[in-house]
């Protein structure tokens, strides 16, 4: 009975020092600021050929009354749905289409993804910001075309990228989609 109690007590004061053990609805706490999107420049591809992949950039800012511990982000990349026109705008299940968000519908398949531990056990404090955060895709397009040309072409597909987070071992919760812009980023200290 003594044992049982000590473990009560030693769960307590765990929640208690963790900043309580209800979840938090981290999709009310948080809002993603100062958001850039665009195609990346990363260089060559191993034949040669310029290559694009879509990039997101931003900050988090805690608008909660509550200090944030322990975030994790996951950022989704998928390319839109093509639509012929004349005909309805191409719907996705798993994936549909955020007007106020101006999204497009996206394939069922990841077109990449990225996972950022965004922060740690010290937390952040109501109304600070943390970041910022990168995330680009693995995949992407290559050309010989000029960059810039990449991103005109006749067969360009537009991308979004759905962006999550995880708050200790709560549930992933969606906190926005974004298009990637058709505009070109290069990295910091290139030409």
């Amino acid at each position: 009975m003594r044992l049982r109690r000590a473990l009560v007590a030693v769960a307590l004061a765990g929640c208690l020092a963790a900043g309580g053990c209800d979840p938090v609805d981290v999709q009310s706490a948080l809002d993603v600021t100062q958001i850039t999107t665009g195609w990346l420049d990363v260089g060559l591809d191993d034949l040669g050929g310029n290559k694009l992949v879509p990039t997101i950039s931003f900050r988090l800012q805690n608008v909660s009354d509550a200090r944030m511990r322990t975030l994790q982000l996951n950022g989704v990349f998928r390319r839109c749905l093509g639509s012929t026109p004349g005909q309805e705008a191409a719907e996705s299940e798993v994936s549909p289409a955020d007007p106020e968000a101006g999204t497009c519908a996206g394939e069922v398949q990841e077109w990449g993804s990225a996972l950022v531990r965004a922060v740690g056990r010290d937390g952040v404090e109501p109304g600070d910001s943390v970041g910022p955060f990168t995330m680009e895709s693995h995949l992407g397009y290559t050309g010989q075309q000029p960059r810039d040309e990449m991103l005109r072409h006749r067969d360009f597909v537009d991308v979004k990228v759905e962006l999550f987070v995880k708050h200790r071992a709560e549930q992933w919760a969606k906190l926005g989609e974004f298009p990637i812009d058709r505009q070109l980023l290069t990295q910091a200290g290139s030409s």
